[in-house]
């Protein structure tokens, strides 16, 4: 996977198939108090390039589900506990994120089958630098 930043408060990371856009929440909504310090984590997966067949979606992260879902931390979402337990996880927030050492699902677990509409991610370090870069950009 690619990693680059495409502009201040926005990360691309993208592959093949498959691009995630992360993004501050207040270059979204610039008016709205309630998004000032959260993200964006918006996908697209391509399961068929001929025809053009695309999954995509868009969770809102707090800063603390970024940082988890990216590696940076192993804090987990309130509603986490039954992710963790069913599939093995280590860290997760119920339809948002699942991450398992270096491999993240977003926004669940995947069945591992064409078609599936989530997005996973090998995370390196190279990914981890652009997200901590990412958070603490003012």
């Amino acid at each position: 996977m690619k990693v680059s930043n495409q502009a201040h408060g926005i990360l691309v990371i993208a592959g093949s198939a498959a691009t995630v856009t992360i993004q501050k929440a207040s270059l979204v909504f610039p008016d709205k108090e309630v998004v000032k310090n959260d993200w964006f984590v918006n996908w697209e997966i391509i399961q068929c390039r001929p025809i053009q067949e695309i999954s995509s979606g868009r969770r809102w992260f707090t800063i603390d589900d970024l940082r988890s879902a990216f590696g940076i931390s192993d804090y987990s979402g309130k509603y986490a506990r039954w992710l963790i337990d069913r599939y093995g996880a280590e860290v997760a927030e119920q339809m948002k994120y699942i991450r398992w050492h270096e491999y993240l699902n977003i926004p669940c677990p995947g069945t591992g089958n064409d078609g599936d509409p989530n997005i996973s991610i090998e995370i390196d370090d190279e990914i981890q630098l652009a997200i901590a870069k990412l958070i603490s950009q003012k």
